[in-house]
């Protein structure tokens, strides 16, 4: 028996090139629906099979259209990323099916394994502390040095499946002054970001080219928005560690300092011990820390900020990034 749930993420065609093609013979026996942010759908799906007595579990992600200062990959890219570069190094979910073009769905969709665990998110909200909040950190450091292990061809967004990057394909990624000010001219212009607050980010993308110089020319592979949203832990043996790095539509080869700074946008947020943790899981994983590291991926980080600042998803977590914004403009004097 189908629940369909809000959103109508299994509509005929979704449901009959799942039940015909993705997973043959399933059953499917519930749909509830999962937060998939701005840009997807997403459903968690128990499956049923005549020949098997327990139940599996899946996620169908149907990608929406999105129009975005920020390269988002399209899904076949995503696949790609999640089939031959990403899970060469570190935990991802597992790709069961896919209709990259939505020929067959009507939308560009993904089914993949649902995999077990609590959002990093979660487990920093209940408030880890000493030894454990480290061991949490080091962990996730880890990982993410295992992902900046990835060598890609050449730096730059993703053009295609084949994951290398047009030659100009760097460009996007080169200007962050001239990013920050588009991200302020197409932002809603009754938006909650002050003349001020333009004024201190405008100011802070200042410092970009001499950021941007000093990672060019360096092409791992960057998951584009590695934050305890996107990091799914669990326990093992009594410790923590990584289940799943989840989303990697804003993927692409560049510094891993991009994704040091997206972890640690809201460091001030998190236990001390988990910091420490994680620079000491990224170095133990032969992540590379330049002398200037914290500068230069808190500027790197200034392209998501401006983003968020000028787009922002809800009122809450756009007084958070403005929180970071003053606090970085404070630590520049």
């Amino acid at each position: 028996m189908t629940h369909p749930r809000p959103g109508n993420l299994l509509d005929p065609a979704t449901h009959t090139w799942l039940t015909r093609h993705a997973l043959p013979g399933a059953l499917i026996h519930e749909v509830d629906p999962l937060s998939g942010g701005s840009t997807n759908d997403m459903a968690l799906l128990t499956i049923r099979r005549p020949d098997a007595a327990g139940a599996e579990r899946y996620v169908l992600r149907h990608h929406r259209p999105c129009v975005s200062r920020f390269p988002r990959n399209t899904c076949a890219v995503e696949i790609a990323v999640l089939g031959r570069a990403a899970a060469r190094a570190v935990p991802v979910t597992a790709v069961v099916a896919a209709d990259p073009q939505g020929r067959a769905t009507g939308r560009p969709t993904m089914l993949y394994r649902f995999v077990e665990g609590i959002l990093l998110s979660q487990v920093l909200a209940d408030g880890p502390a000493g030894s454990e909040a480290r061991a949490l950190g080091r962990a996730v450091g880890a990982v993410l040095a295992g992902i900046g292990r990835v060598e890609l061809l050449r730096p730059g967004v993703f053009g295609d499946s084949s994951l290398v990057p047009a030659p100009d394909g760097a460009d996007t990624l080169s200007d962050l002054p001239g990013f920050v000010d588009r991200c302020l001219v197409t932002g809603a212009s009754d938006g909650p970001l002050s003349g001020t607050d333009s004024a201190l980010l405008r100011a802070l993308a200042r410092r970009g080219p001499l950021a941007l110089a000093a990672v060019a020319g360096e092409q791992s592979l960057v998951h584009g928005d590695f934050n305890p949203k996107n990091v799914l832990m669990r326990r093992r043996a009594g410790r923590w560690a990584v289940a799943a790095v989840l989303d990697w539509e804003l993927a692409f080869s560049g510094s891993p300092l991009f994704d040091v700074g997206n972890m640690l946008r809201f460091a001030h947020e998190y236990p001390p011990a988990f910091t420490a943790g994680f620079v000491d899981g990224f170095r133990g994983g032969n992540g590379r820390l330049p002398a200037d590291w914290l500068r230069l991926s808190r500027t790197l980080d200034l392209f998501a900020l401006a983003d968020i600042l000028t787009a922002p998803p809800d009122s809450a977590y756009f007084s958070r990034a403005r929180a970071v914004l003053r606090r970085s403009a404070a630590d520049r004097h």
